[in-house]
């Protein structure tokens, strides 16, 4: 987990000592925009999403937690309130850690603290990103480079980089075609509609939870 990266054994001994495990079925809210933010949370498994709903009801997704991410955020905020709600998008458990005790690990431990910057840093990058996106961008841009960067974001974990040209990669994609629209800021039905442009056109195939990028260097160009 990056939040615990590089702690020694009896660090990582402590901080399970205070850590209290509790599962979610899919569609749970763990916890509401605004509320009191009493405790942080570190995904075991599944996946959940935070976000925020504006005026009109229409939700925004900010991030995407998977295993060994969290919500961990400032801990020296004076006024200690969540800033998105999140919500379990599947079946997922999840270890809760008290403000009290992540306050005073983050205090006393200087490879935490210095975990939890970069940490911030990378999610401070992500954000940026995605105003850029929808307040930059067309609908078939947002789309085109959110699959886009799943495909770079697999090709890092795997440690080679993606290829281009007419080659065929499989992308599987976990989200559904309403988790997509409330990443980019659209709606379910033009996403559905701008994949299957891109299909027309050659440079994608769709499967049951799977994209195929038939043509990368085709869809970079429409970023252009």
């Amino acid at each position: 987990m990056p939040l615990f990266r590089g702690l020694s054994e009896g660090e990582l001994a402590a901080i399970k000592s205070c850590l209290r495990e509790r599962s979610f079925s899919k569609g749970e809210i763990l916890f509401h925009e605004g509320a009191a933010c009493e405790r942080v949370f570190i995904v075991q498994s599944g996946r959940i999403k935070l976000y925020r709903t504006a005026s009109s009801g229409r939700e925004q997704i900010l991030e995407m937690l998977g295993p060994g991410e969290t919500c961990a955020c400032n801990p020296g905020s004076l006024l200690w309130n969540c800033s998105t709600s999140a919500q379990a998008s599947t079946a997922c458990t999840v270890w809760f850690l008290s403000r009290d005790d992540y306050v005073r690990m983050v205090q006393t431990n200087s490879k935490l603290s210095h975990a939890l910057n970069q940490l911030f840093a990378d999610r401070l990058r992500c954000f940026s990103s995605l105003i850029e996106e929808v307040s930059l961008k067309d609908v078939k841009k947002r789309l085109i480079k959110f699959l886009l960067d799943m495909l770079a974001e697999r090709a890092a974990k795997a440690k080679k980089p993606s290829l281009g040209g007419e080659k065929e990669e499989t992308l599987y994609v976990p989200f559904t075609r309403e988790e997509i629209a409330q990443r980019i800021g659209t709606a379910r039905e033009t996403v559905a509609r701008n994949l299957y442009q891109l299909k027309r056109a050659k440079l994608i195939d769709i499967k049951p939870y799977q994209i195929i990028i038939r043509n990368k260097e085709g869809l970079e160009k429409l970023l252009l």
